[in-house]
């Protein structure tokens, strides 16, 4: 029979009070001040200001950062309708990182009263007072109730996110001051430069953006800055510079 070995009983209590010691050490630098929360950091944001995003998280700040639940907190950000997703990380020792993904936002849309912003699929996110530097104020016929937006002309929802994705992708739609939706056939944009530009409230509607991607390089190449671009033919398109 094989003998057993006898525990160093020394050893033993040697390794349970080194374990108990870093377990309150572990505890008490946890607890310190050393990881009070100081900063949070907002990232990505351009339709939420800071202080909204703050007023969302609702954060005591006197608090150690590890002390936070960050599934909760990302939660109350992701209530907001402007909100697509929300990501919270714990940076050591005392920030806390909001990494933020809005939603593709549509808009300002003007109806004479007020100015509203919906989302790339059509929703409604919100009414707005003041519009921001450099947005593309869109001029449309709309009804808003109850937060329900309805359009005068039923197609022009369609029509319009069609038409604004487009303008985005093919990176036009910052150089377009105003686009006018409220003629039941027409549409009528105004571009920053002094371009006027004019085209069908029809299914060409992506095709003919794609052509007035390939006009305005031309037109800026010729170092024309100003004038009228009408696209409502279906064959051609017509240029007329303004005459002075």
């Amino acid at each position: 029979m094989k003998k057993r070995k006898k525990v160093n009983t020394n050893k033993l209590m040697g390794i349970l009070f080194f374990s108990l010691l870093l377990v309150l050490g572990t505890c008490f630098f946890l607890k310190s001040d050393f990881f009070y929360l100081n900063e949070i950091v907002i990232n990505n944001n351009k339709y939420l200001t800071k202080e909204e995003i703050n007023n969302l998280l609702n954060i005591e700040k006197n608090k150690n950062i590890f002390f936070y639940n960050l599934n909760n907190l990302q939660n109350k950000i992701k209530e907001s309708p402007y909100i697509k997703n929300c990501e919270i990380k714990r940076k050591i020792p005392n920030k806390l990182i909001v990494n933020i993904e809005e939603k593709n936002i549509v808009g300002p849309i003007y109806n004479g009263r007020s100015y509203v912003y919906i989302d790339d699929d059509g929703n409604f996110i919100g009414q707005i007072k003041k519009i921001k530097n450099n947005e593309t104020v869109i001029y449309s016929l709309y009804t808003l109730d109850n937060s329900f937006l309805r359009f005068t002309n039923k197609n022009d929802k369609k029509s319009l996110l069609v038409l604004y994705s487009k303008l985005k992708e093919e990176n036009i739609l910052k150089q377009i001051k105003t686009i006018d939706f409220r003629n039941k056939s027409i549409i009528n944009m105004k571009g920053k430069s002094g371009i006027t530009i004019c085209l069908n409230k029809d299914n060409s509607i992506k095709q003919n953006i794609i052509k007035l991607r390939k006009v305005l390089v031309d037109l800026q190449n010729r170092k024309e800055t100003d004038g009228n671009i009408d696209m409502t033919y279906n064959d051609y398109i017509l240029y007329s510079p303004y005459k002075n």
